[in-house]
């Protein structure tokens, strides 16, 4: 059986309807209560995820008062991006460079090959991107079918519109996880993916309703991790960027900037007034009707006869009003939604009146930097969380290594400093612990991204490798020049019989 249940958008209108099953044939009455309960709480949560990604898309709509903004011209279009501006502003600061592990590397324990083969590089960004919109994204990590070209792991990211995850709070991690992996023509999910602690269940709709398919896996937990923003005790799925007062502010800020555009307008053509004129100057002679409004503002020279009584009409201009009063407004807001997400006002668009030092953009970053740091450390715990499961299933093994806990997501220093500052910065840690010059770490506080780290290094093993060669060479032709047995030998040796005899003392 299934079910077409409305979701309500943002004004109360049906924003979509979705056609999912509410009783599958196959499933046990546990799988079954679980499913209820994961559809449960996706539709639940589906209409805010969907209010959040609209204003992340500045697709939100606009809310009128109903007081200054002329009706025809309520759906001006005028959009904002402020809350993209929020969540893009902290995510392009998490900078995640792979993993470390002391006493190996990523690359020897394999974490790089699977890294690689799944485009992790591309796809972590977009998980954070995720992840600040919905308060939370979801990694999936599974065997893959090696026969039809996937990798041995795949690792798949999903966002909180596709899916939903059951907390178990008492191991603090998830009990359950219901993907939405593909839909028909028409929209309506067509497959779906319930992961559980044994098992993994596909649910795929065919013609005469749905069916399942189970593939048990070893790992005794669910393979799949989230990653938060800002988790609380009493929320760990976390908090969006995109919050109530982000979505406030913004439709507050909107609502100036639509009026600022209604008063360019109206500023642009200064509303005029005539007395005593005849109603004749307001009519188009070549038709005999009136003149449109656009007409008789645009008329670049009013002639206008007298009346009946000989008397001359009386024309003026009202006086425009200033637009400034609609920017200061408009610089409030963007201070209160600085003050809410930690973007400095420059980054929303608000042009100080005084450039600003160094040390004021700094000081003016500085919360968004704190930021960055807290979310680094809270993903770091998914993504290394994910990198021991995909080791896991990689090695077919049904526990973890214990040298993997030791594993660590690295991440670049949420501050983008110069290259000159980077390296004024590593001269001082050098000089600090000279040991560190000859080290990666020491070439990654000087600056180096990590190709160019890689590079260094192997060119140094190459110049070591090629002086030590040399050296080893020296050292056993004087060896030999030493050795009695060498000199008694070449003392002995005969003329070869085709070297002339006045070459044979050379």
């Amino acid at each position: 059986m299934h079910a077409s249940i409305p979701i309500r958008g943002q004004a109360g209108t049906t924003a979509a309807v979705i056609d999912m099953p509410t009783d599958v044939a196959g499933f046990d009455h546990d799988e079954q209560n679980l499913f209820d309960e994961l559809l449960r709480q996706y539709f639940a949560k589906l209409p805010r995820n969907r209010i959040r990604q609209q204003y992340f898309d500045a697709k939100n709509a606009f809310k009128d008062l109903g007081i200054a903004i002329p009706p025809d011209l309520v759906n001006i279009g005028t959009v904002l991006g402020w809350p993209a501006k929020a969540v893009d502003g902290l995510a392009r600061r998490n900078k995640m460079d792979g993993f470390v592990i002391p006493g190996t590397t990523s690359e020897d324990i394999g974490i790089d090959e699977i890294w690689d083969a799944n485009n992790m590089e591309i796809e972590v960004p977009q998980v954070h991107t995720s992840a600040y919109t919905h308060s939370c994204a979801f990694v999936t990590v599974v065997e893959g079918d090696t026969q039809s070209g996937e990798p041995d792991v795949v690792i798949s990211p999903r966002s909180a519109l596709d899916g939903t995850g059951l907390w178990d709070t008492r191991r603090r991690q998830l009990k359950a996880f219901l993907a939405i992996v593909d839909v028909d023509d028409a929209g309506r999910p067509s497959l779906l993916l319930m992961y559980t602690p044994d098992r993994v269940i596909h649910i795929e709709r065919y013609t005469l309703g749905w069916r399942i398919e189970r593939r048990r896996h070893r790992l005794g937990r669910v393979p799949v991790e989230v990653l938060v923003h800002g988790p609380h005790l009493k929320r760990p799925f976390g908090t969006s960027r995109i919050s109530r007062p982000v979505m406030s502010i913004t439709d507050s800020a909107l609502r100036t900037a639509v009026r600022m555009e209604v008063h360019a307008e109206f500023f642009s053509s200064p509303q005029r007034w005539a007395m005593g004129a005849d109603e004749s100057a307001f009519v188009d002679p070549a038709t005999g009707e009136l003149k449109s409004q656009w007409q008789a503002i645009m008329g670049r020279i009013w002639a206008i006869g007298r009346d009946d009584q000989g008397n001359v009409p009386q024309v003026g201009t009202f006086a425009s009003s200033s637009p400034q009063p609609h920017s200061d407004q408009l610089r409030t807001y963007a201070t209160m939604f600085s003050g809410e997400t930690s973007i400095p006002v420059g980054s929303l668009g608000v042009v100080q009146d005084n450039p600003s030092s160094a040390e004021a953009i700094h000081a003016a970053k500085e919360d968004l930097l704190i930021e960055a740091d807290y979310c680094n450390r809270v993903f770091g715990v998914g993504w290394r969380r994910i990198a021991t499961t995909a080791l896991q299933l990689a090695e077919r093994r049904t526990e973890p290594r214990p040298e993997w806990r030791k594993l660590r997501a690295k991440w670049r220093n949420p501050a983008t400093m110069s290259q000159q500052s980077m390296a004024i910065a590593g001269r001082q840690y050098v000089e600090t612990f000279p040991w560190l010059a000859e080290t990666e770490v020491g070439l990654e506080l000087a600056g180096l991204d990590e190709t160019m780290v890689a590079r260094a290094m192997a060119e140094q093993r190459r110049t070591r490798a090629t002086s030590t060669t040399r050296e080893r060479l020296r050292e056993l032709a004087a060896e030999r020049a030493a050795d009695p047995t060498v000199q008694d030998l070449a003392d002995q040796r005969e003329p070869a019989a085709d070297v002339p005899e006045a070459l044979q003392d050379r």
